[in-house]
């Protein structure tokens, strides 16, 4: 069923208008509207920032091996929102980005998120997240995504919805990515105090952290750029954290 949303959609000249919208899930029998929005979307983006989804993965996502959410604006798909839950893809894509398929058997991947630039700015974002996470919930334990280090907006879109960066790696023929984590079930404390701040451009510092159990957890602007805040995550807490609370 589809529930009702007012959003700002933006118009020419700095104008803009608070119009009602429809969130719900997808079927295939939104095929057609899905490419459109990809297109519109991808149209002069970097691979380095954004890999389109392709024509045949978006007919799987609207299908059996996936969940889609979409936003829509008189009878015009203006957000989308896709993960994938099918057992073989799913494994596929745990192998590539470095994990075991069957320690994360329970595990679902965002594929996409993407906005009609007339309506970004609403947190569609975090309202597709949110939508979606409470209909993978039952049968899922964790939520896996990636995003390249050079869109500091997904990244904080992100982490905002609390994923956590439990990799990096180079994906999708070459280009690099963060991948990130949210555990619906067995979710492990972070232990902010004593925290490192690494260079978002420094990734094996970051590589090192993530290998000693650190999780990069939020996104922070320094006066050079961007920097990742890691912390250790566990039931116990690291020796430094009870340094940082004696001083």
């Amino acid at each position: 069923m589809n529930k009702n949303l007012y959003l700002r959609r933006h118009l020419i000249a700095g104008r803009y208008q608070v119009v009602p919208c429809e969130i719900g899930r997808m079927t295939t029998d939104d095929y057609d509207e899905a490419v459109k929005l990809h297109s519109r979307v991808a149209r002069g983006m970097s691979y380095e920032i954004f890999v389109p989804t392709s024509k045949r993965d978006i007919k799987r996502l609207l299908g059996k091996e996936g969940i889609s959410v979409g936003v829509w604006f008189e009878g015009r798909l203006i957000s989308m929102r896709a993960v994938v839950t099918g057992g073989k893809w799913m494994d596929e894509i745990l192998s590539d980005m470095g994990f075991d398929a069957d320690l994360e058997r329970k595990s679902a991947y965002t594929e996409h998120c993407i906005v009609d630039k007339e309506f970004r700015g609403n947190n569609i974002q975090f309202l597709t997240h949110y939508a979606i996470e409470n209909i993978i919930t039952e049968e899922f334990e964790a939520i896996y995504t990636t995003v390249s280090p050079k869109n500091s907006f997904s990244m904080q879109n992100i982490f905002g919805c609390n994923f956590v960066v439990v990799g990096i790696k180079e994906m999708y023929g070459g280009y690099l990515r963060f991948i990130l984590r949210k555990r619906i079930l067995r979710c492990l404390p972070i232990w902010t105090h004593g925290h490192l701040v690494i260079p978002i451009s420094d990734t094996k510092r970051q590589t090192a952290a993530i290998a000693e159990g650190c999780v990069g957890y939020k996104l922070i602007r320094k006066s050079r750029g961007f920097s990742v805040l890691y912390a250790p995550a566990g039931d116990n807490p690291p020796e430094s954290y009870w340094r940082h609370m004696a001083k």
